[in-house]
């Protein structure tokens, strides 16, 4: 199993990292379960942030279009156009899940209404999400404060990871020291911190920072540099 984590959706900047893993021949499953409902109140608001052919939908297609996947070899499972069926079938497929970033208790709200939780703990391939899309791949997960979250939160997401935590968006804020420094207590497990332009590569648990990103907590306690 390998687990890609990023605070961005711009990853064919790490194609010298990634190119072993992305493959031309891989299959392409596109979780778009992560928008804030306050955001695309409706599904004509959401289909005109995810329809074939929108901006958004189109910069993901040409992120993976940098590794040699084509566009009909990606397929996005949809809040309202998706049916529950398919979606199972199309996971059950996929070389490839993405998670796009955005609210992550939402979406993971969404993957339990469609029960979908079990066939995508089962996947255990290639799972990458961005910001909200890398957190959820956590078993256990916090939220730091921000502007869409104004409160510390701690959240359980997919049980794909479970050894350490990360930061994401990592920008030195004290909200996010604070938030860091106080999972550091209460578990006591190693965390790394994903700037917007970092990676982390997860390969049979095996953890691979990708500069900038890089571990702040050990077991034992703040990591010198």
């Amino acid at each position: 199993m390998t687990n890609i984590l990023l605070s961005r959706s711009h990853f064919s900047q790490f194609k010298e990292d990634l190119e072993r893993i992305i493959l031309p021949k891989h299959r392409v499953v596109v979780l778009a379960f992560s928008f804030f409902s306050k955001h695309l109140r409706t599904k004509e608001e959401y289909e005109s942030f995810y329809h074939p052919g929108q901006e958004y939908r189109q910069k993901i297609n040409n992120e993976f279009a940098a590794y040699g996947i084509k566009d009909e070899q990606i397929f996005w499972i949809s809040y309202y156009s998706t049916t529950k069926d398919e979606a199972i079938k199309q996971i059950k497929q996929a070389d490839i899940l993405y998670f796009p970033g955005g609210a992550p208790d939402q979406m993971m709200d969404r993957i339990e209404e469609w029960d979908l939780t079990e066939v995508l703990e089962k996947h255990r391939k290639i799972y990458m999400g961005s910001s909200a899309g890398a957190m959820i791949q956590l078993e256990t997960y916090h939220i730091s404060p921000d502007q869409d979250y104004k409160t510390f939160r701690l959240e359980k997401g997919l049980n794909l990871i479970n050894d350490f935590f990360i930061e994401v968006h990592y920008s030195k804020r004290k909200k996010q020291k604070k938030a860091m420094r106080k999972m550091r207590k209460a578990y006591y497990k190693p965390i790394y911190s994903i700037p917007d332009d970092g990676c982390l590569i997860v390969f049979d648990g095996v953890i691979r920072p990708i500069h900038p990103a890089r571990q702040i907590y050990t077991k034992t306690g703040v990591v010198k540099v």
